[in-house]
């Protein structure tokens, strides 16, 4: 049998879909374990009605703890020898864990992984693990993946994704380490579970093909905007734990320069949640080549994007003249006043200034525009300043 957990909290409008495509698979010796974590918009009554059409689903209402504790009270309930996730806002192709099952079974590995969909509105982007399809045991582990883990030597992309719900682990492989995680950390919980669990894995199996859909909506758990306080004390609750975790195994391979890495992605664009008197610091607009006081666009408006637009916004440091991103109608739809490429000709500015955390996407970007309007004009960021001893310093990470 293989167990799915479901943390559920306050997704009653997407939380059928998540449901009926665990309910849906190929593969139907399941038992699907949904925590209801003190939602208040409904969700307690979907998933009664669920559990009265399915009787494979078990259902737990709590009051609120955190999606970490949820997935930990999950675990106590699990029966499966393999244990799977899904988020209540997300859903999963009809065939998932039929083809991650085939393979972990067939190849006789700890735990396998598949690519993903990132869906915003009707716009599917398939995103893919940093390494080849295929098989990896110890000894590739260590020499291939390891080394490029979390962060695939470029500021940012990722090695192996974090999340816990685009895999297939064996229990005894994931156990131990899911319960190991703190229950305060809200962000990064996945990767203080899935990478300490892979690190001490003895073979993975990377699928290249996409079989999760991963929701991308303006309530999700990234953008929101907490407690200054509460999110300094839980990014060093992160940092330090998982960072005592990889200690003890610096025997098998030395992560600690990948988690610096990984911590400074999730803060940079957090910033304006972690500091009151962001203006002072400068170095949290590291385009060092544009000059205060200039008129930009602002291309980019995921999370980076949004977060660089606020700090823009309160510190003064330039004038936005418009938000560009190539998913603009869905970004409208989400209440963002954002528009196409196309629109640019219309203004007068002096930069436009790519906001992408993601190396890829930025070289992309920037390659398009320097054919237009030159690399004087087009602007990404200087990786050096983002990776310096003063931004380090600033979040803790020396």
């Amino acid at each position: 049998m293989i167990s799915v957990i479901v943390p559920i909290y306050n997704v009653a409008e997407y939380l059928p879909q998540c449901i009926e495509s665990i309910c849906k698979q190929t593969y139907s010796d399941l038992q699907i374990i949904l925590i209801n974590d003190g939602s208040t918009d409904g969700s307690y009554d979907v998933c009664e009605t669920y559990k009265k059409k399915d009787e494979r689903i078990v259902v737990i209402h709590r009051d609120n703890k955190g999606a970490v504790s949820a997935r930990k009270l999950g675990m106590t309930y699990a029966t499966g020898e393999y244990i799977a996730f899904a988020d209540g806002d997300d859903w999963i192709e009809p065939d998932m864990i039929e083809c991650l099952f085939d393979i972990l079974s067939y190849e006789q590995v700890d735990i396998a992984m598949c690519g993903r969909f990132e869906d915003t509105g009707n716009i599917h982007k398939e995103v893919y693990h940093g390494f080849d399809s295929g098989k990896y045991d110890k000894k590739m582990l260590i020499e291939k993946i390891y080394p490029n883990m979390i962060v695939n030597e470029l500021f940012f992309e990722w090695g192996i994704f974090p999340g816990l719900w685009d895999k297939l682990f064996q229990r005894k492989c994931l156990e131990r380490f899911l319960m190991a995680v703190d229950d305060r950390i809200t962000m990064g919980d996945d990767a203080a579970c899935t990478y300490p669990c892979i690190l001490n894995a003895d073979s993975i199996y990377i699928l290249d093909k996409c079989l999760y859909h991963y929701r991308q909506t303006p309530r999700s758990t990234v953008k929101q905007m907490p407690n200054i306080q509460l999110e300094k004390t839980r990014f060093n609750i992160l940092w330090k734990t998982v960072l005592a975790s990889f200690n003890n195994y610096k025997y098998i391979y030395d992560l600690t320069e990948q988690w610096k890495e990984y911590l400074l992605f999730l803060m940079v664009p957090r910033a304006d949640a972690l500091y009151q008197e962001i203006e002072r610091l400068e170095y949290l607009f590291p385009y060092p080549n544009v000059k205060k006081g200039s008129n930009i666009i602002l291309y980019g408006m995921g999370t980076y994007g949004q977060r660089l637009y606020k700090y823009i916004n309160q510190s003064g440091f330039c004038s936005i003249v418009a938000l560009v991103d190539r998913n603009d109608i869905e970004l409208r739809k989400q209440g963002l006043p954002v528009e196409s490429l196309d629109n640019i000709a219309q203004y007068k500015f002096d930069a436009i200034v790519i906001a992408s955390s993601f190396a890829k996407t930025r070289d992309a970007i920037y390659k398009e525009l320097t054919t237009i309007y030159g690399d004087e004009i087009v602007h990404k960021m200087d990786e050096n300043l983002i990776k310096s001893e003063i931004t380090m310093s600033a979040f803790g990470l020396m």
